[in-house]
């Protein structure tokens, strides 16, 4: 969605090394939000994946994977379930949770294997079915938060054990947010803004420490939001030559951001006005 929330299906790829922004093919579908993106752990694959989301329509089930060799995209095999939007996505194939078409959250948990274009239905998380959760890499792949039905904040921490299809209960987070962003910043799992509640927005976040989340000091360098992005990706410095970038999502004004932000050194963040994201037209949209 755009800062003028209209749906796009326009893309955009950012250069860690340039430190500008390209376009990239469209994606071939309708126009659309609150979809899930995975990568795979196979050093022979190399293409990225986009799940579900929200049309004009409604929720989907689609799959579309992008090769970054040629630019293009190719529709996959659609999830055999539910259509549903605003899930959560780990590396190599997982699906889990999101909102339906008849507005209850689910607490799903699918797989894609590449190799046979095909699903597979796992054990669902356990808990309050969600949506608008966040995912982090624990003690293994995990899903922090997010917002029952009713969009009442949660707080719990599941993490899934790939070998044995299991979950186990981990550290709650000292308050509920959905919404939030999840990732790695200077060696340490980050949950920052995201939303308490549908009227509260917000910029602080949590950090975890070993065994438990303690509260993290510097909040977001542009303001409270939700629905924004937290990425650890290849560039010019960081951590071994990673670096985390953040930005984009919605204010607690209502505006829809497109600023982008990196961090430069342990506990800083700050922003590349330089590099910041331009969204265009929706190619397709008059």
């Amino acid at each position: 969605m755009e800062v003028g929330w209209g749906l796009t299906q326009d893309w955009y790829r950012f250069d860690g090394i340039t430190w500008q922004w390209s376009s990239m093919a469209p994606l071939p579908a309708s126009p659309r939000q609150y979809c899930s993106a995975f990568t795979l752990h196979n050093p022979y694959d190399g293409h990225g994946y986009l799940f579900g989301g929200l049309d004009t329509n409604g929720p989907l089930n689609e799959l579309w994977r992008y090769d970054p060799a040629t630019d293009s995209w190719a529709q996959m095999a659609s999830l055999p379930g539910e259509p549903r939007y605003a899930a959560v996505a780990f590396h190599e194939g997982y699906v889990v949770t999101g909102l339906l078409q008849d507005g209850n959250a689910t607490n799903e948990l699918w797989r894609y294997e590449p190799s046979t274009d095909t699903w597979q239905q796992l054990t669902s998380i356990p808990g309050t079915p969600r949506h608008r959760a966040c995912a982090a890499n624990l003690l293994g792949p995990s899903v922090i938060g997010g917002a029952d039905t009713a969009y009442t904040a949660l707080a719990d921490c599941w993490t899934y054990d790939k070998l044995n299809d299991t979950w186990t209960n981990c550290p709650t987070l000292p308050e509920g947010r959905y919404g939030a962003m999840c990732g790695f910043v200077s060696y340490d799992h980050l949950v920052l803004g995201g939303a308490t509640d549908p009227a509260t927005i917000v910029d602080d976040g949590f950090r975890w420490n070993v065994s438990s989340w303690q509260h993290h000091g510097d909040p977001h360098p542009g303001g409270p939001r939700r629905g924004g992005i937290l990425i650890e990706a290849a560039g010019a410095g960081g951590p071994g030559n990673w670096s985390t970038y953040l930005g984009l999502g919605l204010s607690d004004t209502g505006v829809r951001h497109n600023d982008w932000y990196v961090q430069t050194a342990a506990f800083s963040i700050e922003e590349k006005g330089y590099a910041k994201l331009i969204l265009h037209p929706n190619p397709g949209s008059t």
